[in-house]
């Protein structure tokens, strides 16, 4: 009897691509041959692959990112008794109260260093 076409199965390749299975009914081409990450149809029988041996049906766990790691709630942290923002906004107060009062001095002295111009009418 003549042998029965092969049924390549869907696998994800080395790229994390999806390749869709296939039938090998062309002409002489009925036989699944390659490799687990890349099959095609042949037509000698002892280059057949054995699919039972592949792994890369399921979706490869390195292709599961850009999830988020799940949140485990810190119970010893408590968001309302968190003050590190408050002690940055602080700082920059201080900062630029500094920086004014500096300008506010240097224009002082300046206008009181300056000499007194008469007006003439």
């Amino acid at each position: 009897p003549p042998p029965t076409p092969d049924f390549c199965r869907g696998y994800f390749d080395v790229m994390g691509q999806w390749d869709p299975p296939f039938n090998c009914s062309s002409g002489e081409f009925i036989f699944c041959c390659g490799t687990c990450g890349f099959s095609f149809c042949c037509k000698f029988k002892k280059t057949r692959l054995d699919q039972s041996t592949c792994t890369n049906y399921e979706t490869p766990l390195w292709m599961n990112t850009g999830k988020p790691p799940s949140r485990i709630d810190d119970p010893l942290h408590d968001p309302t008794r968190d003050k590190t923002n408050l002690i940055v906004y602080i700082i920059c107060g201080v900062v630029a109260v500094m920086v004014l009062v500096g300008i506010f001095t240097k224009l002082g002295l300046e206008k009181a260093h300056r000499p007194q111009r008469e007006h003439m009418s």
